[in-house]
């Protein structure tokens, strides 16, 4: 049992690592295609680079890094095709999310979704990006929670590792076609009204929008890029 104590440092240690990393490719300091200098990093950490790559394997695992044979661990570069494999399987999930959310909600937890809606809205407004995106993922993962889907919930936030990863790199700015307030006062209703059907689809028309807005700026990147 002793043992067993003794092992918790390192493998916190390691978590601690690796969503140092993970901080650093959503928020742009390494881009895609950047060979991670396990070396460099580890200096910088204070951390021996055992810790490191052990990191580098967990970020692999869950899609943010590729290994090369000899030449070490870079950041993932998103296609188009996986783009919109994700915010397809966004789809599914939410909505599979939200048709539970509508039976299992009670009205306290509906008026928390709202002040969460609120607070989201106020970020809208204020113009500050990264905020802004934190807080439509609040929302968003507000209603994966009240689905009591464990597994589900789990599943949305791997997802939403690789959605900072791709909202970063392409730098979407959402405020440039407006902010679906109206559409997600559709989707407050519909759950609060209990009617799944109709959650379903406002949800879906809500990731699908997003995926549209994201597919259009990757291609002006890749427009730009030729």
């Amino acid at each position: 049992m002793e043992q067993g104590f003794h092992a918790v440092p390192t493998l916190t240690l390691v978590t601690q690592v690796k969503e140092q990393i993970q901080r650093a490719i959503t928020n742009g300091e390494l881009l895609p295609n950047q060979r991670l200098v396990e070396g460099e990093i580890a200096q910088k950490l204070g951390v021996s680079r055992g810790p490191v790559r052990e990191a580098a394997r967990l970020l692999e695992q869950s899609g943010l890094l590729i290994s090369l044979p000899r030449r070490g661990f870079f950041v993932r570069q998103f296609e188009a095709r996986e783009i919109e494999d994700l915010y397809e399987l966004r789809e599914w999930i939410e909505a599979a999310a939200v048709e539970s959310a509508v039976k299992r909600a009670t009205p306290q937890q509906h008026q928390s979704l709202r002040a969460t809606h609120k607070n989201l809205i106020a970020r809208a407004q204020s113009g500050q990006q990264s905020e802004l995106i934190e807080a439509i993922i609040e929302f968003h993962r507000s209603i994966c929670e009240l689905s009591g889907n464990a597994r589900l919930l789990r599943l949305f936030d791997e997802m939403t590792v690789e959605v900072r990863q791709i909202l970063s790199v392409l730098g979407v700015n959402l405020d440039e076609t407006g902010y679906p307030v109206e559409a997600q006062e559709s989707l407050l209703d519909a759950i609060e009204a209990r009617d799944g059907r109709r959650a379903g689809k406002e949800i879906r028309n809500l990731v699908a929008q997003a995926g549209k807005e994201v597919m259009h700026n990757y291609k002006r990147r890749q427009a730009a890029a030729d």
